[in-house]
């Protein structure tokens, strides 16, 4: 995963087909005696390539499912009263020139861009709001290169539900369908950093994992909204934190009621944000999740919504 935080006001620190093809060339042989000539012996022809595209509200297991990474293992579709790791929000169908194509979209490429967009808006409605505010993160499966030979031309998309470092799946049972909705079971609120190289105020410079918890539970950091990014090339690590800590230090100062210069004068809220990885970059979701941080050594058990100038509430 991609995050970054943002320090000392303006301190920040990143964290983190095969194809095989056999040609067979039978040219200038003769039939031996005593054979028919007839090498599949009557047997019936193989079928082609099949590809089982499960419906929308299913849910599916394995498949080495992360968020935004292609991935060519295969998924099993569970009942989702079952324990699973993702659920079906839309079955796709690519079309015109797309379709014409001998090959799949590739990942980097306007038509997976526009079915993700697609995906983008499904994952959305069927969790009942912006699914990027949520414990969430998106499932994109294309055909995979025999699939697409044999005629299918289906993408499917679903949403898993996030466990540490909010790109990996929580395995899970029961749907997420209307997650969030009031009360919004699966809202993203409060988290707990854990990494290495602590500053003497108790700050991470590296960050290792981002374990979603309830607000009332021990944490020192807080989802505050989302920032996106402008369209264009995939910026350097240096710029990308640049990028994404000051459109984030706004969102921080919306949510505790201050202005930027008066966040600026605190000194004792940083600025945390995560995502953007270049996979994601590449199908145009450009979307940051952005955190307010405090020291590790001040854990928090309630929310700073609205905080203002107050100081930060006793461990």
């Amino acid at each position: 995963m991609q995050h970054g935080l943002h320090g000392d006001r303006k301190r920040l620190s990143a964290v983190r087909a095969l194809t095989l093809v056999a040609v067979l060339l039978l040219a200038g042989c003769a039939k031996p005696a005593g054979t028919d000539g007839d090498l599949v012996n009557g047997w019936a022809a193989q079928p082609s390539a099949s590809y089982t595209v499960p419906a929308v509200g299913t849910c599916v297991t394995g498949g080495g499912i992360s968020a935004f990474e292609p991935s060519a293992a295969p998924v099993t579709t569970v009942d989702c009263a079952q324990e699973h790791t993702a659920e079906v929000v839309l079955v796709g169908t690519f079309s015109g020139p797309a379709a014409a194509a001998a090959a799949p979209p590739a990942w980097d490429s306007d038509p997976s861009r526009a079915a993700y967009a697609e995906c983008s808006k499904a994952a959305t409605a069927y969790v009942g709001a912006d699914w990027h505010t949520g414990r969430l993160f998106p499932w994109f499966s294309l055909p995979k290169e025999a699939a697409w030979k044999g005629g299918a031309r289906q993408y499917v998309c679903g949403l898993a539900e996030a466990e540490d470092d909010l790109f990996a799946p929580k395995a899970r049972t029961g749907s997420l369908k209307d997650g969030l909705k009031d009360p919004k079971p699966l809202a993203l609120t409060c988290v707990r950093l854990d990494g290495s190289d602590v500053s003497p105020e108790g700050f991470y410079r590296t960050v290792e994992a981002v374990t979603p918890v309830g607000c009332t539970e021990p944490h020192d950091t807080e989802f505050v909204g989302t920032w996106t990014a402008a369209a264009g090339a995939y910026p350097d690590a240096k710029r990308l934190n640049e990028l994404a800590s000051d459109g984030c230090y706004g969102k921080i100062a919306a949510f505790l009621g201050l202005s930027q210069l008066q966040l600026y004068e605190r000194g004792d809220v940083y600025t945390f944000w995560t995502g953007l990885t270049a996979n994601q970059w590449k199908l145009g979701d450009r979307v940051a999740h952005c955190f307010l941080n405090v020291s590790s050594k001040s854990k928090l058990t309630a929310s700073l919504k609205d905080l203002g100038t107050k100081p930060l509430p006793a461990a």
